[in-house]
Parts: structure tokens; sequence; C-alpha cells
């Protein structure tokens, strides 16, 4: 592998060694068999009321001890055709470390204001709704059309040895994706997306760090989209623009 380049699994030279971690695949909803269970209830909210508290302590931007990435020029080179087929058109579509977690579809949006994350992620990961901030936010997309969130909640995004505290406003359904990271978590990497390359890249003070998409998994989410119909289509792009309090 060249000097300066990161796998999507890589941590970078500066990371500490971790466990081993979960990883978040294709989340979809089930049946509820709890749900009318009172001790279960009570335990949700007392979970609740505990992550409310630790999500209120966190504040969005660098997590303390992380790697800075600075601004410097990146540089795209010419196609690798071993690791990118060509010709494409694909979305960037990448494995990302969130929480204590590896997830994959994560779609590279820079024409979201938002970054976005499906509510069935964050049960996965321990949370419950009702430990969400700001709920019922307006979210509008490019066509007018809008949709509201459950809330928000701040969780640490590990992209090479960059850690940032993301505020994500999670949703009911982004299939067929985990999450959507827009242009305010790129502004805070300083990184430069490229579909055409398929990778995101930025720089730190050890050198550039490329992060690679998946032309697999790019595909398969647009055969999921395809298959689910219009309607699904519409309701994307209703989440992928701009963000407003009701």
């Amino acid at each position: 592998m060249p000097k300066g380049e990161e796998s999507p699994h890589s941590r970078g030279p500066h990371a500490p060694t971790s466990p081993v971690r979960a990883m978040i695949n294709y989340i979809y909803e089930g049946p509820l068999d709890d749900e009318y269970s009172s001790i279960k209830k009570r335990q949700r909210l007392l979970r609740a009321a505990t992550v409310r508290e630790h999500v209120s302590s966190i504040r969005p931007g660098l997590a303390n001890g992380s790697i800075h990435p600075i601004d410097e020029t990146i540089v795209f080179p010419a196609l690798d055709p071993s690791r990118v087929l060509q010709p494409h058109r694909d979305a960037l579509i990448l494995t990302i470390g969130v929480r204590d977690y590896d997830m994959k579809r994560i779609l590279i949006d820079p024409g979201s204001s938002a970054d976005l994350l499906q509510v069935a992620v964050i049960k996965r990961m321990g949370f419950e709704p009702s430990s969400l901030e700001n709920p019922r936010k307006t979210l509008f997309g490019f066509n007018g059309s809008s949709t509201t969130s459950l809330g928000d909640i701040i969780l640490s995004v590990h992209a090479g040895p960059v850690i940032l505290n993301v505020l994500f406003s999670v949703v009911e359904d982004l299939s067929p994706f985990n999450a959507i990271l827009g242009h305010t978590w790129l502004h805070g990497m300083k990184a430069i997306p490229s579909t055409y390359h398929q990778r995101v890249s930025f720089i730190t003070q050890d050198g550039q760090i490329n992060l690679y998409g998946s032309q697999l998994a790019a595909r398969q989410c647009y055969q999921i989209t395809r298959e689910a119909g219009p309607s699904a289509d519409r309701e994307h792009s209703s989440k992928e623009a701009n963000v407003s309090d009701q």
C-alpha cells in the first residue's frame, strides 16, 4: 500500500489498540415482544435518562486526544483499475467506525447539510429513541418535501486516526443506508470526497489519508432502492438537504 494511504478498516499510526469491534451491516426493524412489559419499560426509561445525561455532556467537534486534520493540498492521482471499476455511476458508500461499531452502508452526500442516522442503528447500540434531544426537527429536501426527525444524538465517528463527535439527526428510515454523512462532517474533517475516485481524502500531520468506498455496497444499495419503488426514492431525497426547527 502506498505511503499515506489508509484502508477503510485501519485506524492510523497513532490510534490506540482497541478490542474487536462489532459490525453493523444492514439494519431493519422487527417486532418487539416486550413492548407491553412494565419491567422492560422501566429499564428502558432508566437507560434513556442515563444516555440523555451522557449525551448532553458531549459536544460536536474533534474528540479529546484526536489527531487534527490540517489544511494542505489533497491529491487525487490517476485511477487504479484494480481498485475502481470503470466506467461507473456509483455513489460513495463507506464503512466507518461509529462509537464502538464498524458501520457499513454509510452514504457520503456533500449535498446534505444534516448528518442522518437510522433509528434502528441507535437501538442496536443500546440507545432508546426517548433518550434523544431536540425531537420533532423538520428536515427539508431539495424538492420541497419534508420529514420529521425523532431527535438528535452525538456519537463519535472514527475516520482513520481522526475522531469527530458528530451531531446526528435520527430518522425512521434511511433504507438502504444506515447513515448519511453530509458536508457538516466533511467540513469538520477538512475532507474532499470523490465519487469518481471512490474515496474520501483528508490530511493530518502524518500525510494524506484515503478512505475507500465499496462499489459493491453502492450497487447493492441501488438495487434495494430500485426494488422498493418510486415512493422510497422520494422519501430518501426528502432527508438530504436542509434542517430547521419547528
